[in-house]
């Protein structure tokens, strides 16, 4: 791999690097997510307390620590901001490009690299949530890395600083999101093996000292959570895994095809143009080393999203972001079948009748539809669909020249497009919308209002808290406002340790400023007090003068 490759590479990850850091800085936090695990990383950036995360002062074992203290050393150097939330997310992303492209570059080339990062950084869903404060980008990088080493390993054989980085990727996994990333590591090895019709994919896992760094960090975390929280096994590896899996008690249940779906529709408009009949075209016989080392890479890349498509489509759990991770080598893929540089008329045929389509819903219907989804004013939703329109006829008319001129080039071009017009043009509603699912108006109000301490009933905004930058007092009045799952489960006893902090409903806060509550049952006002702030979630008095 020469040097002088690395360039345009580089330039295209700083770009989409850039982007998604614009994107992060653009819009508030979303409730309950990315404020929770905002505001889990500033209480532990407070706190100090490393082994285990807190929510609302108390023991938030729902996820292992390593996403938090990663956004907790963000927010030490930029402070509660949404940019500091989602900076992990956004260089997890970057590097997950830069993953990709090396592995290109080994394998075959800069104009594979190119391609790749191009197709990977202008997935709708990958560019979002590289600008989101969830774990599922770092697991990303995770799965990437291990992925891309594994194929490296196939045709180069097999080195113990390689390895070393393949157990690093799987321990670090394993501290983001626990053992899901054993899942990745196993499944995506057996499904490759099975793929390639050979062993070597699985040899990897019998590297003992790899275990040892998985046992000694990931083990080692474990056990001093275990010694605070005897629970936590439990929690852990039967509600938290098994109870994910196999039953609907997390309400995350979809129908069969809901997996398929997400990656088909993240991935637009590639998914669907791409000429995947040509990823082996042009394939010089299997004999031919550099042939050889491109199929065995597609094997690895094809084992990993069809074991990501597979398992959580088995399981009762099913979320959007849950895919993220077989995003990669599905790109992967993509750009070698892109790679190939004979004319095709029918992708650009199909971009063409894509954005079409989308252009003249869009121009139709107005763009109510948008201000239905955004709950934004409704001028709001008739530009943004007008913009959005005439920008997608655009790209359509792209996707046309592209057919009529065969250059499969202005094709790939016009497949790099949706996601940045959706995100530019879109970015009105999609502020409006974040406004209504986030704690930010809320604090701001409580700013304007004078600040000070915050007594929440019935209800909770962790992004408020984090925005204020300081912890509210919360009282509990039934279980509707909980978003942590180990807290509402095992209350009782984070109560006989002195974990749990809610206070009983008739107990007062003394100093307490302002008072949040449900707008869906706000009650009256405490005498003395006004009422500051009213949204669709929450209605906010403040005392009238300092007692």
């Amino acid at each position: 791999m020469r040097a002088r490759a690395w360039p345009l590479p580089l330039a295209l990850v700083s770009l989409a690097f850039a982007a998604s850091l614009l994107l992060a800085g653009a819009l508030p936090l979303i409730d309950p997510d990315e404020g929770r695990n905002a505001e889990v990383a500033r209480e532990m950036s407070v706190g100090g307390d490393l082994v285990i995360p807190h929510l609302a002062g108390m023991p938030y074992l729902d996820k292992p620590p390593a996403f938090f203290w990663a956004t907790a050393l963000a927010i030490r150097l930029l402070g509660p901001t949404p940019l500091a939330a989602r900076l992990p997310a956004a260089l997890a992303a970057a590097l997950t490009l830069l993953a990709l492209a090396h592995l290109a570059l080994r394998q075959s080339g800069r104009r594979l690299a190119l391609r790749a990062v191009a197709l990977l950084a202008a997935a709708p869903l990958f560019a979002v949530l590289s600008a989101y404060c969830i774990f599922d980008m770092p697991l990303t990088l995770c799965v990437t890395v291990l992925w891309t080493a594994l194929a490296r390993e196939l045709s180069e054989g097999a080195l113990p600083r390689r390895r070393a980085a393949m157990f690093a990727a799987v321990t670090l996994g394993v501290l983001l999101k626990g053992p899901v990333m054993l899942a990745w590591a196993l499944g995506g090895s057996l499904a490759a093996a099975l793929l390639l019709r050979r062993r070597d994919p699985l040899r990897w896992l019998a590297w003992w000292p790899g275990w040892l760094m998985v046992a000694g960090l990931a083990g080692g975390w474990f056990a001093l959570a275990t010694a605070r929280h005897p629970e936590y096994p439990h929690y852990a590896f039967v509600e938290e895994t098994f109870e994910r899996l196999s039953r609907g008690t997390f309400h995350r249940e979809q129908p069969w095809w809901f997996m398929p779906a997400v990656l088909i529709i993240g991935t637009l408009p590639w998914s669907l143009a791409t000429p995947w009949r040509d990823l082996r075209a042009g394939a010089s016989p299997v004999r031919d080393p550099a042939s050889r080392r491109m199929l065995d890479a597609h094997g690895v890349a094809l084992g990993f999203v069809l074991f990501g498509v597979v398992f959580f489509t088995l399981s009762h759990s099913k979320l959007v972001t849950y895919c993220l991770p077989a995003l990669p080598p599905l790109a992967w893929l993509a750009a070698a079948a892109w790679n190939d540089p004979r004319p095709h008329r029918w992708p650009a045929l199909m971009l063409a009748g894509l954005f079409g389509a989308l252009g003249v819903a869009c121009l139709v219907g107005r763009g109510g539809w948008l201000q239905a989804l955004s709950q934004a004013p409704a001028s709001s939703g008739v530009e943004t669909g007008r913009a959005l329109g005439l920008a997608l006829l655009g790209a359509a008319m792209l996707g046309l020249a592209a057919a009529m001129t065969r250059r499969p080039g202005l094709a790939f071009v016009t497949t790099l497009l949706f996601a940045p017009i959706a995100l530019g043009t879109g970015r009105p509603l999609a502020a409006a919308y974040a406004a209504t699912q986030s704690g930010a108006p809320l604090a701001h109000a409580i700013a304007a209002a004078g600040g000070g301490p915050v007594r929440y009933e019935a209800c909770y905004s962790p992004g408020t808290d984090y925005l204020l930058g300081h912890g509210g007092t919360l009282v509990a009045t039934g279980d509707a406002w909980i978003t942590s799952n180990y807290q509402l489960r095992y209350r009782a006893a984070l109560a006989a340790r002195g974990g749990w902090t809610p206070l009983a409903a008739d107990a007062p806060t003394p100093g307490a400023r302002v008072v949040v509550r449900p707008a869906s049952s706000p009650g009256d006002p405490p005498a003395g007090w006004t009422e500051c702030f009213h949204d669709r979630r929450f209605v906010a008095f403040r005392a009238d003068a300092t007692p």
